[in-house]
């Protein structure tokens, strides 16, 4: 019984010779301790969560479309826009000045 308990004292001894190898190494690598509480961290309260820049982004995006709705109701402009000019920019196929540019930028990229 004796020589079990020193076995599992030895054991235990190495592990945590073993954890605190590993935290120097990380320490003297990556500028940071471990400490076992690190595995579970604190939520961060200061960032916004994804979810409420989505439904900000959601909101302004369905005022906009009611603006360009309304615009289009009613005939008046806003800033010298028309809801025609506003839907003719929307609906203008982009894709062959966006090849262009992309081929533009990769023919530069190479050099």
């Amino acid at each position: 019984m004796e020589k079990k308990l020193q076995l599992v004292q030895q054991i235990r001894s190495r592990y945590h010779e073993n954890q605190y190898d590993m935290s120097n190494r990380e320490r003297i690598l990556y500028g940071r301790s471990r400490d076992p509480l690190d595995a579970f961290p604190e939520p961060d309260l200061e960032q916004p969560h994804p979810s409420s820049l989505f439904r900000v982004r959601l909101l302004v995006a369905l005022l906009l479309f009611g603006l360009i709705v309304a615009m289009d109701r009613g005939g008046f402009q806003v800033a010298g826009l028309t809801a025609d000019k506003i839907l003719e920019a929307i609906s203008a196929d982009y894709e062959d000045a966006l090849d262009q540019w992309v081929e533009a930028m990769s023919d530069s990229s190479k050099y």
